[in-house]
């Protein structure tokens, strides 16, 4: 089962670069799962882990494109965002780390995408919140805190614009 689950892991890291994952994010996450793997004694286990990796890999490239025909500026501010998850991201830095100026890589992404870049950023967080509140035992508190938002009342407020439920009603639903 779990040299199974290594080739899986080989095959979803491959499949994910080509999908447009950054390559080093793809060999960190494989690493992580072989890794969790091996520290497992069951194949109920070792099975569940691997949906919930394929899963985990499957949502990452999703997150990467937007729209029928991903442009280069929509994969490479996608991975910007999701390096910077847990930074407080301002479209000044995003668009210095792409050498475009501010109001521009602004005009040209959502031109591109149909997405304003500040809610596609919010979007990204909070989708990276969902994930942490069904997977982890952290507090809605420090989910948002590690995410940088200002305070639990704007990680409150976001979560519930792009969820339709505070972060507290989604793990209940969730878990």
């Amino acid at each position: 089962m779990k040299n199974i689950f290594i080739v899986t892991a080989t095959l979803c890291s491959r499949a994910a670069i080509r999908g447009g994952l950054d390559v080093d994010d793809a060999f960190s996450l494989s690493d992580s799962y072989i890794q969790s793997c091996e520290r497992l004694d069951t194949p109920e286990k070792i099975t569940n882990l691997q949906y919930h990796m394929v899963l985990e890999f499957t949502e990452r490239v999703e997150r990467l494109h937007l729209g029928e025909h991903p442009g280069k500026l929509a994969v490479a501010v996608a991975n910007y965002v999701q390096h910077h998850l847990s930074d407080n991201i301002s479209t000044e830095a995003l668009a210095q780390s792409l050498y475009m100026g501010r109001s521009y890589l602004s005009t040209k992404f959502h031109r591109k995408t149909g997405i304003k870049l500040n809610d596609f950023i919010l979007q990204q967080k909070t989708e990276e919140a969902k994930r942490l509140l069904r997977y982890t035992d952290r507090s809605a508190a420090a989910i948002g805190d590690y995410l940088a938002f200002s305070s639990p009342a704007h990680f409150s407020r976001v979560f519930k614009k792009y969820v339709g439920l505070t972060p507290n009603e989604y793990r209940e639903k969730h878990v």
